[in-house]
């Protein structure tokens, strides 16, 4: 059996997605919210066939049905998500839209230098005509990357310009982790608990401002940087950077620990997971451990059911085109050993893994999750710097967002199970722990408002990205067009010579010190 639950017992789901619980309380069930994230990445598999100029009606019209029955599919195995009231999904859209405006998005605020090659992606995505294809030295170049976060604002900014795209990024994005936020706090049972958990994944991350003291290099304006070569980026790191990366490893993690509860089936779960590699590809290699041990787990339960098989080949069925496209010219991106030096390699795990791997490990007997959660955090998090997979370190950055997903959500189950807060016990190691943690993320809210906002780029692809990664290869985004399958690419295909203005834009970006 599979431990009891923080949060209060799995409400039954009505069948109607709008429906009074709590009380007199206007909710929306949680199986709701998660048929609805699975259908908008589902949309997106769609729309990459229209991107591709492939979107045949033979490919489309069963794609289209695909969707809304796994999304009814979805729905139907997460009945055990129960109810969550209207005004708590509002106010987890208000707190993930206020991190997303915080982080750069809209450009109220400053934005970091990732958001130099983002925008160039959304622009060049948004002004020419689809499908199309760089001319750069004479080769037609694919942009061939995770574009999954863009596909439906740069269609908004074809029909209503600049204003729409950026509107419409900022609601898709906003609506997606605000309903991970919301389908987070069913974890949790009082408003208390809820809002302790909040903070607690909001802080979480490495010790980067002690590590970032005993590697005696002057203090750095971005705290995750201060291992030369390994980095484990905090929360609010992940969603002003990366939140593409990010909403795909959270919802990973967090839907492992929805499953190991009893809120969702294990099909559900496993369907989720293919969907995000048009967003992340990365997270998702970090999720197949936990989707391994979720099966293990439940083939030793001896609860597999017809389902949890059927929902997760129908989902793999919606993404084999965007998994090609992917995969396209994937030499030129590469997976290989990566060397470390070992004594950043221990300072490293001492500051990102173990402050949590301790408690996690010495709680087990009180927690949901069991002890296999904390160990296979542990490992993955140990393991994952030995592989590179491109010319950085991103694979360790995003792949490891699943297993920090869990390791967090541990830590604040921890602390909502402690009943009397002046008894001595680990929560005040934890919570200790969270404050020298949270001053990453604090680093970055600092960054955003005293920086000055910049955005509005005119700028391909190409020279935004030689701004300030122009030590890096460009594989990771671009495809020769010999290399990519004949069948991905419709005959349309529009050859688009790179042409680029004096620069990027009107005012300097300034970049952070410690990247």
């Amino acid at each position: 059996m599979k431990g009891s639950t923080t949060g209060a017992a799995a409400m039954p789901d009505s069948g109607t997605p709008l429906h009074l619980a709590d009380g007199q309380a206007l909710a929306v069930s949680g199986g709701s919210v998660l048929g609805a994230i699975a259908a908008l990445l589902a949309l997106d598999q769609l729309l990459l066939l229209v991107y591709l100029g492939i979107a045949a009606p033979m490919l489309v019209i069963p794609g289209l049905a695909g969707t809304i029955w796994l999304a009814l599919l979805v729905r139907r195995g997460a009945a055990g998500l129960g109810a969550i009231p209207l005004t708590r999904l509002a106010l987890c859209l208000l707190a993930a839209f206020i991190v997303l405006v915080l982080g750069g998005e809209g450009r109220l605020f400053y934005a970091n230098i990732d958001w130099q090659v983002r925008d160039a992606v959304l622009r060049d995505m948004a002004v020419n005509p689809w499908p199309f294809a760089y001319v750069a030295d004479g080769t037609p170049t694919l942009l061939r990357a995770p574009i999954g976060m863009y596909l439906l604002p740069a269609l908004a900014w074809k029909a209503g310009g600049t204003t729409a795209g950026t509107a419409v990024l900022i609601l898709q994005n906003t609506a997606l982790i605000g309903g991970l936020l919301a389908l987070g706090s069913v974890l949790f049972e009082t408003a208390r608990d809820r809002l302790l958990g909040l903070v607690t994944m909001l802080a979480f991350g490495g010790l980067d401002v002690v590590g970032n003291i005993l590697s005696r290099h002057p203090m750095i304006d971005h705290l995750d940087g201060w291992s030369p070569g390994l980095q484990f980026s905090s929360t609010m790191t992940l969603a002003f950077w990366v939140p593409q990366h990010a909403f795909a490893g959270w919802i990973a993690g967090l839907l492992y620990m929805l499953h190991r509860t009893d809120r969702i089936r294990l099909g559900t779960f496993l369907a989720i997971i293919p969907l995000t590699a048009l967003w992340s590809p990365l997270a998702m290699i970090g999720a197949l451990p936990w989707a391994a041990l979720a099966g293990v787990q439940t083939l030793m339960q001896r609860q597999l059911r017809a389902a949890d098989i059927l929902v997760p080949v129908l989902a793999t069925l919606l993404v084999i085109p965007g998994l090609a496209f992917l995969a396209a010219a994937g030499d030129d991106v590469g997976i290989r050993p990566y060397f470390i030096n070992p004594r950043l390699y221990l300072l490293c795990i001492e500051m990102e893994v173990l402050p949590w791997m301790f408690p996690a490990l010495a709680l087990r007997a009180r927690s949901p999750f069991g002890v296999a959660a904390p160990v296979l955090a542990t490992a993955v998090l140990v393991a994952i710097p030995f592989v590179q997979i491109g010319w950085s370190i991103d694979f360790m950055m995003r792949g490891s967002i699943p297993s920090q997903t869990v390791l967090g959500l541990i830590m604040a189950d921890s602390l909502a199970r402690t009943p009397h807060w002046r008894t001595r016990g680990w929560h005040w190691f934890i919570a200790v722990m969270l404050c020298l943690a949270s001053v990453t993320g604090l680093h970055e809210i600092r960054r955003a408002i005293t920086l000055p906002a910049v955005g509005g780029g005119t700028c391909t692809f190409f020279k935004a990205w030689d701004q300030e990664f122009a030590h890096y290869p460009k594989g990771s985004y671009l495809a020769p067009l010999p290399k990519v399958s004949p069948w991905l690419i419709g005959p349309n295909l529009t050859l688009v010579p790179v042409r680029e203005p004096a620069q990027c834009w009107e005012r300097h970006w300034i970049r952070p010190l410690g990247v």
